[in-house]
């Protein structure tokens, strides 16, 4: 009888403690978490698609020896025809394969320095709080807007956006943003249907701040130009970098970090993969981490050449139809996926929601890489549907795996490998693209369609 009582003291005091390190509401915390998401994530995306078209329309100005109009709106008289002469069609060859190659020198600036942080970063910051995770690449973001917002100004050489892209990787960039937020719903979730659905939340956050940021940016390109859209994103990051500063809880209790060396972290954070200890849960970590190894290849890949691939023929899309497009594209799949999730998770396991999304996901590769016509294009989004839950299951599948002192090397192993497959994808499907563009144009998407189905039989 004593030990009981004994026990209810010790589980009594247990309880207490831990909520006094909950911050004083959850609910706030999870609202505003998500107002930052979307700030940062309506105005960093988008500048992938205007970085692609503000550099697609300065080879249209070289190759045609035409006037600069790189700092206004984009020319009307682009030589992407849908029916045109042999010449015009290789001179968009041309045109396109160049830009590629400039797209290919950035995403490799950003990735590949965030490579080296995401190593490191989310171990430290089980220690030092999760702020710094957030402050960090909004702050990069602003330095990368500012090189581009030169460069449009002063007409300067392409060369230069690498130098703010450059302090973007050096700062971790979205995936250490991503990191940061997926962090954090961890820490005020507790079950894994919960954490999942609050991850789901948080890729959703993602994914309609990135419609509502590439719907304005290609209506802003269209109307103003590229260089006050940059101006109206930094304004954005600069807003959301105010609100972690003075209205975001730290949900960790900062403690001494007994060591600073980055090898120790190193092995904090790749640990679970290595870990002997328990071989059943070591294997479903290797599995786990190579199915979101492969996603993460084909949807960096996608981020890569789909906007040129809008751009050329035999769609010639303008700005403003390819903000419509990527707006109606991750509106619908992102109602899709919170729908499966939120239904399909009281039928039958989120493992499976996740595999039924990978076909899926395969089967809009397939008819994207086909496509002759607008409308197959806009059919690609329906296809695909709910299979942007996969990443966002495989994610709480491993968080929910760990203990929560250790939210931060789990998600930091899961940014550190996102930002390598990223480099890797957006290098091997650019230059694919860039190889195959005269020829067979979709060719890109149907190999993103074979690594999905890699990733599928693994999981």
């Amino acid at each position: 009888m004593d030990n009981i009582k004994k026990q209810d003291l010790t589980s009594s005091k247990d309880d207490k403690s831990s909520d006094q390190e909950k911050p004083v509401s959850y609910t706030k915390d999870r609202v505003v978490t998500t107002i930052v998401l979307m700030l940062y994530m309506s105005a960093s995306m988008p500048s992938v698609p205007l970085f692609t078209q503000y550099i697609h329309s300065r080879f249209e100005d070289f190759y045609r020896n035409g006037t600069n109009s790189s700092s206004r709106s984009p020319c009307t008289h682009s030589p992407c025809l849908r029916n045109t002469s042999e010449e015009a069609d290789k001179l968009q060859v041309h045109i396109q394969q160049s830009t590629s190659y400039e797209v290919l020198k950035l995403s490799l600036s950003i990735q590949v320095p965030a490579i080296i942080v995401n190593v490191v970063v989310g171990s430290y910051s089980d220690h030092i709080g999760r702020k710094m995770l957030f402050i960090l690449p909004l702050l990069g973001c602003i330095c990368k807007y500012v090189g581009f917002m030169l460069v449009v100004k002063f007409h300067l050489h392409l060369n230069f956006i690498i130098l703010g892209t450059l302090l973007d990787g050096f700062s971790g960039s979205t995936s250490t943003f991503l990191l940061a937020t997926m962090a954090y719903a961890a820490d005020v979730t507790k079950t894994q249907t919960t954490r999942t659905f609050a991850i789901v939340i948080a890729d959703s956050s993602v994914a309609t701040a990135l419609a509502l940021g590439q719907l304005m940016t290609g209506f802003l390109i269209e109307k103003l130009g590229y260089f006050y859209p940059s101006v109206i994103n930094t304004s954005l990051i600069l807003l959301a970098t105010t609100i972690v500063i003075f209205c975001l809880t730290e949900t960790v209790k900062k403690t001494e970090v007994k060591e600073l060396s980055p090898v120790v972290h190193l092995k904090k954070v790749f640990g679970f993969y290595v870990n002997k200890s328990g071989v059943n849960k070591r294997f479903i970590f290797i599995a786990s981490v190579i199915v979101f190894a492969l996603l993460t290849i084909v949807n960096n890949g996608v981020n890569s050449v789909e906007t040129l691939y809008q751009l050329g023929r035999p769609f010639c899309w303008d700005p403003e139809e390819i903000g419509y497009f990527s707006a109606y594209s991750t509106v619908f799949m992102t109602i899709c996926g919170l729908v499966a999730i939120k239904l399909g998770s009281a039928c039958v396991r989120v493992e499976i929601l996740a595999v039924t999304g990978m076909f899926l996901q395969m089967g809009s590769l397939i008819l994207e890489g086909l496509a002759s016509t607008d409308a197959m294009l806009y059919l690609v989004p329906f296809v695909g549907s709910f299979s942007g839950v996969s990443v966002s299951v495989i994610r709480s599948v491993m968080s929910h795996m760990v203990d929560p002192q250790e939210q931060g090397a789990i998600f930091s192993s899961m940014a550190t490998v996102d930002t390598l497959s990223g480099a890797i994808g957006s290098a091997t499907f650019t230059f694919l693209y860039s190889a195959t563009v005269d020829t067979i144009r979709g060719t890109a998407f149907l190999v993103m369609a074979a690594v999905i189905f890699m990733a599928a039989v693994t999981r």
